[in-house]
């Protein structure tokens, strides 16, 4: 079954009806699998630039943590990556580091179905540098499960097969992973953003400086005011020293020089006074 959802779409569920999908079968001389896996014998290779074993003695226990990060899913993902850089290869579960066969036991249809599971999204997480998404019709994710003889353990085998270009495969994170004496090693690490998370990024941006924008906005509103407030104070108050000023000055006049009229106010009396003279 393909990780890329294509099984149901295309004959016996590959490109063309074709062995593993493949024109000329497997890629850069990948070596066949072993028609049957027997218990403390060795596979007829060992791990390579194409091959990775995994101990994996609990199947189910890649995916019952519950941080997936917790489990070596994260480095399987780095491992397909790389073989997916030099065009294809074999994780194999259940072999250990040397090629004895141990086998992993639980490995339940519903564990394989998650699986399946994992490597669509892993599918799904890889883009070509340039950003686009993979080409199904070249790169294929295959899980492929074995029983291990006189045992009730199963080995499991992840296909990685890439008919495109090499080393233009990366994660989401811009990592190119690429395969080199057994081992993975990270090429380059570049952020590649799409235009729907460039989109969410301008906007986050936009509502982040409109936010700081109302902010300045009301903090000058909010001084305006202020100062409208103090100046009104400020009015007030000399206004009420203005009078009292001009009232004392009115009532020293008036007693200084007789004015009549004490029926008016000081004021009064001192402009009327004013005009007659």
């Amino acid at each position: 079954m393909l990780a890329n959802g294509l099984a149901n779409a295309l004959p016996n569920g590959l490109p063309n009806g074709l062995p593993n999908g493949l024109p000329n079968g497997l890629p850069n001389g990948l070596a066949p699998l072993p028609e049957q896996w027997v218990l403390n014998e060795k596979v007829p290779f060992k791990e390579s630039n194409t091959v990775e074993f995994k101990r994996v003695s609990i199947f189910s226990g890649l995916f019952n943590l519950k941080s997936s990060k917790c489990s070596g899913l994260p480095k399987y993902k780095e491992t397909i990556n790389a073989f997916l850089n030099s065009g294809g290869g074999y994780l194999i579960m259940g072999v250990l580091d040397d090629g004895t066969i141990v086998g992993a036991e639980n490995v339940t249809e519903e564990m394989i179905d998650k699986c399946k599971l994992w490597l669509d999204s892993c599918f799904h997480g890889f883009m070509y540098k340039d950003g686009t998404a993979l080409n199904p019709l070249e790169v294929f994710l295959t899980i492929k499960t074995f029983p291990v003889i006189h045992t009730n353990s199963s080995v499991i085998v992840i296909e990685a097969i890439n008919t495109g270009p090499q080393l233009n495969i990366m994660s989401k994170c811009g990592a190119i992973i690429y395969r080199l004496n057994a081992s993975n090693y990270k090429m380059i690490s570049e952020p590649i953003y799409r235009r729907r998370d460039v989109k969410g990024m301008i906007q986050s941006i936009q509502k982040q400086m409109q936010s700081i924008i109302d902010k300045k906005h009301r903090e000058i509103e909010d001084l305006q005011e202020k100062h409208v407030e103090e100046i009104r104070v400020i009015v007030e108050r000399e206004g009420k020293i203005t009078r009292n000023y001009v009232e004392k000055i009115s009532e020293s006049l008036y007693e200084k020089y007789k004015i009549e009229g004490q029926g008016e106010s000081i004021c009064s009396r001192v402009m009327r006074w004013l005009r007659v003279s």
